[in-house]
């Protein structure tokens, strides 16, 4: 049977004697309901007091009539008046209250405890406005009209946010808020905040109410309040602390010189929408999230490394902390941390998290009570194992199938945001359609003036350098520096050296980005070794030795961490007598740290720091093998080419290369004055030939990359095998060399010595089958392949004359690469980025370009019979006398496009086949094309 919230009340005013006359409600009746929970408060409960309350008010919430400031900074409980009130009139009346009756009382003292914790939150508000009681008063009848019958009482303990009694609640409290110190939607965010914390006030009353009020729930109540505390405590340690957490030279917390980041949509090609406005990026996602009916939909935020994603997370994490929970609750997880992908998201969370209250629960997830919000930093760093292009996929079509279905399930409303370099999407075949994406912009200046007053103003900064702006105008300044300091990472490096006096101008001279920012890097280096001081000593080791072997067995274990026994074999016989910590401690103040797993390994922090160093340490080596004699600038010395072959397989039969580590190794390389470029270039080629013959491996000796496995196996690296050493040691070699080739075409002097050739040097008309062989040798990598690896490398690449049958470079970079007179049929180019790529007169019959960018490319006579240029953009690209007999121009951009001589369509495959969205505006030669369908041409004539 229903009853109404009034007539309980009456119903328990009838118990206590109390005249049943109708109240109106005013601030009167409200500080009554005050006075009365103090009373309790102080006195404990008597029939007189609870008398007073009962005679002279409508409901418990008539105190939101009154002044807020006593219920949010005052000491009474409200939990004790509702304990009051339901005891004595269990007593007076000698019934056992109703389900409904207990409820009508419990969700009103937890609501109003609830208040006080949200509130209290927010000191600065003013809260105390004047009274609207006209329009309290009738919200407050109309919730004392709500009915309550015993399901509608479960429904409520289950789920109070969700309930009738909420949503009146927060109407009413809502009304109170809004003034001209808090407008409308804080108002009601907060209220909805209030209600979802409530349901921890009425699990803790339950349990300790002594009443058995729903048989055999005490157990469920009693876990699922545990479980409230274990999040509590998960926010405290994990969450609060991270923004604390000192940066590199630990002279202050992140959270001192965060400064709000700026963002921009992302196209299909990952390319920033250069038509879209840049936006708050913290505005962006709260409204993202916050947004009702957007559960559909989850964050992608990418950027290149130093741009911040890491701390955004951090900083994010806690605000949600701080101003959404429990209405939202942050889970922060270190992609690089995950050591299980399974199946299903869920899986993969359960397996992965260390969070108490998923512990047994099974069904944590569809927990109404918790909504989280999944903030998954760093995906492209999900530790080497795991991270192959397959698994790439599978994590992030796990993500958007998670988040489709917290869309499609009611009792899962979570929301997930992902953090990613700028790379990683460009080698998933099929992207989620499901995901809003957005890349991180580089510090304005606006930005960078509100950075550097809050590092000006902090303590440990005062008094010394901190006027950056005056290094800046400097005439010395090179002038790549003010676009360097675009980037948070290097504007911290540049502040922090310039503060301490280790800032030399000179030392960083430089022509470009890539140079300028490697010297940076490597300034900041010295400027941190130097910051240790004393707390490194040893005549057989020294820091910078141990910081870029570390970085060489960190990035080649695998994972995100190396065995301490690993990095002190790199280091050579000498380390083997020195204890493990005299390593360790030294590390420390580089973010590198144990492992939180094993104080026998160490893991680097900050990864850009790891890349860079482990780049330091390649160009030592490649400074060497520019000579085959002993030299001091190598921490190796180099006497022979065998020499050379081994330490190939030393430093990069582990992995592929990252697109950042050759960046920062080109940089480092090309501020070597006098660098002996050709002689690398041929000493790698060698190796390179050698290698596509199968030199290194088809050998009855030991092999290199037996003894180079076997030395990982040795460190506890075991997801490789010899064959999978031998293909990334060969991969890595062709991606310096094609490095080294687009530098030298930068360069008259080299650009004619330096050549590289991927699929072998073409002869007059016949094609070349090396890069084929090795694409297909590349198919041993379990996951892993060829375009997933290279494809980011191929920029520029000669390919002339090359045999691609069927081959797949989907998504790939190609730019200006030269693939003229190449057998490409079959192959799949979509979504590759083929601007200015030379195809001319190149077999490309039935090739895949569905996407892919072909602006200002050289197609002319190329075979383009039954190619798919679905959606492509052809922009001012050449296809004079090409056969585009068969083709699927449907969607393609052809604004500007010539088609001098070209053939339309043929006996053997037929018309073009096009639609109203592609594009002919200002083509050129259209009228000299051969075999124009007659639609087009009428077109033709109409439009233009």
């Amino acid at each position: 049977m229903k009853k109404s919230l009034s007539n309980i009340w009456y119903q328990f005013r009838q118990a206590f004697s109390v005249t049943a006359e109708s109240i109106n409600t005013t601030t009167a009746t409200g500080e009554v309901v005050l006075e009365v929970a103090t009373a309790i408060q102080s006195q404990g409960a008597n029939l007189e007091i609870l008398q007073l309350l009962l005679q002279n008010s409508s409901s418990l919430l008539d105190v939101l009539c009154s002044p807020l400031t006593p219920i949010i900074t005052g000491e009474l409980s409200f939990l004790s008046l509702g304990v009051a009130v339901l005891k004595s009139y269990r007593d007076l009346s000698q019934e056992t209250p109703t389900l409904a009756d207990y409820i009508s009382i419990i969700s009103q003292v937890a609501y109003l405890e609830s208040i006080r914790d949200i509130l209290s939150l927010y000191p600065s508000l003013n809260y105390d406005h004047p009274d609207k009681n006209e329009e309290l008063g009738k919200i407050l009848a109309t919730i004392n009209n709500i009915e309550l019958d015993e399901q509608t009482a479960i429904q409520t303990i289950e789920c109070f946010h969700e309930s009738e009694l909420a949503v009146a609640f927060n109407q009413l409290l809502s009304t109170r808020l809004i003034s001209d110190y808090l407008g409308k939607y804080p108002a009601r965010l907060l209220a909805k905040r209030i209600a979802v914390n409530t349901n921890s006030h009425i699990i803790k009353f339950l349990i300790d109410l002594d009443d058995d009020i729903i048989p055999n729930c005490r157990d469920t109540w009693t876990a699922e309040y545990q479980n409230i505390q274990n999040i509590q405590e998960y926010l405290q340690h994990h969450i609060d602390t991270q923004a604390l957490d000192q940066v590199f030279d630990q002279t202050c917390s992140l959270k001192n010189i965060y400064i709000p980041l700026k963002a921009q949509s992302v196209n299909q090609y990952g390319q920033i929408n250069i038509n879209a406005e840049s936006c708050d990026l913290e505005a962006w996602v709260k409204k993202n999230i916050l947004t009702e009916n957007n559960l559909e939909k989850f964050i992608f935020i990418q950027g290149k490394r130093g741009r911040g994603k890491s701390v955004f997370c951090k900083i994010f994490a806690n605000w949600i902390r701080q101003h959404l929970h429990p209405f939202w609750t942050p889970i922060l997880i270190n992609v690089k941390d995950i050591k299980v992908l399974s199946s299903q998201l869920a899986e993969t969370l359960t397996a992965n998290l260390d969070i108490s209250l998923i512990r047994g629960d099974h069904n944590w997830l569809r927990n109404k009570n918790h909504r989280f919000v999944f903030i998954f930093d760093g995906w492209d760093e999900l530790p080497t194992a795991s991270r192959n292009n397959q698994n790439l996929e599978k994590f992030i079509r796990q993500v958007s199938e998670f988040q489709q279905q917290c869309e499609n399930d009611e009792s899962m409303g979570h929301k997930v945001l992902i953090t990613s370099n700028v790379i990683p999407l460009s080698i998933i075949s099929n992207l989620p359609t499901n995901l809003e994406r957005v890349e991180i912009l580089p510090l304005d200046q606006q930005q960078q003036q509100q950075w550097l007053g809050k590092w000006q103003s902090l303590p440990n900064n005062h008094g010394k350098n901190t006027d950056l702006q005056q290094f800046l105008v400097n005439q010395k300044c090179p002038a790549i520096i003010q676009k360097l300091i675009c980037e948070p990472l290097l504007l911290y490096f540049l502040a922090g050296m310039y503060r301490d006096d280790q800032l030399v101008i000179d030392n960083l001279a430089a022509d470009n980005t890539r140079t300028a920012t490697a010297l940076i890097y490597q300034a900041a280096i010295n400027w941190l070794i130097a910051k240790s001081g004393d707390s490194f000593h040893d005549q057989l080791l020294n820091l910078k030795d141990i910081l870029t072997e570390a970085a060489v067995a960190v990035t080649q274990s695998g994972e995100e961490f190396s065995a301490i026994s690993m990095l002190k074999s790199r280091l050579g016989d000498d380390a083997k007598s020195i204890k493990d910590e005299i390593i360790k401690t030294p590390l420390a103040d580089f973010y590198v740290y144990p492992d939180h797993e094993s104080d026998n390994q160490v893991k680097f922090s900050h990864q850009s720091f790891r890349e860079f160093l482990f780049a330091d340490r390649l160009k030592l080596s490649l400074t060497a093998w520019t000579q085959y004699y002993n030299t001091e600038s190598a921490k190796e010395l180099i006497t022979n080419e065998a020499e050379m072959n081994w330490q190939i397989y030393d430093l990069l039969g582990f992995g592929i290369l990252t697109q950042e580590i050759v960046e920062y190794l080109m940089g480092l390389m090309i501020a070597i004055p006098n660098f002996r470029w050709v002689q690398l270039y041929r000493r790698l080629d060698d190796f390179y030939v050698s290698w596509c013959q199968g030199k290194f491996i088809d050998t009855a000796e030991e092999t290199l990359p037996q003894t180079k496995l076997r030395e990982l196996q040795n460190a506890g690296v075991h997801q490789l095998g010899q064959r999978q050493v031998d293909v990334y040691a060969g991969l890595n070699v062709m991606i310096l060399l094609l490095a080294i080739q687009r530098y030298a075409q930068e360069d008259e002097l080299l650009k004619e010595h330096i050549i590289f050739y991927p699929s072998g040097q073409p002869e007059e008309n016949n094609f070349t089958y090396q890069l084929q062989n090795i694409i297909y040798y590349s198919s041993c990598l379990q996951g892993e392949n060829f375009r997933s690896l290279v494809g980011q490398f191929l920029s520029g690449a000669h390919l002339r004359s090359a045999s691609l049958l069927q081959i797949n470079l989907s998504y790939a970079d190609l730019t200006e690469a030269d693939l003229s007179r190449a057998s490409l049929y079959g192959a799949n180019f979509s979504y590759a980025n083929l601007n200015r790529a030379y195809f001319i007169g190149s077999d490309l019959r039935d090739v895949d370009f569905s996407g892919a960018n072909l602006a200002e490319t050289y197609l002319s006579g190329a075979n383009l019979s039954r190619a798919n240029l679905c959606g492509a953009n052809l922009q001012d690209v050449d296809l004079s006398r090409a056969n585009l007999s068969g083709a699927d121009l449907r969607g393609a951009n052809f604004d500007g496009a010539n088609f001098m001589g070209a053939i339309f369509s043929d006996n053997t495959f037929g018309a073009i086949r096009w639609d109203e969205k592609t594009n002919w505006q200002n083509v050129e030669g259209l009228e000299m094309a051969k075999n124009v369908p007659l639609t087009l041409k009428k077109r033709f004539l109409r439009d233009f």
